[in-house]
């Protein structure tokens, strides 16, 4: 399965950062009511990230 770089928004201006280079994907679980989990994709490289503001507007991909 592939993901797009989409990039991600940056939660102080709301502008578009790395579109096309990588990727945040928010993962379906939360850390707290402020952040949550998410994964950092960077060519075929998929790194398990720490925890992150639901400010961040990261996407969001259905995996089965």
């Amino acid at each position: 399965m592939e993901f797009p770089a989409v990039g991600y928004r940056y939660s102080s201006d709301g502008s578009l950062g790395n579109a096309g280079t990588c990727s945040r994907y928010w993962s379906s679980v939360a850390y707290d009511s402020i952040n949550a989990y998410y994964l950092y994709f960077v060519s075929s490289n998929v790194s398990p990230q720490d925890h992150g503001s639901k400010r961040y507007g990261l996407s969001v991909r259905c995996v089965r």
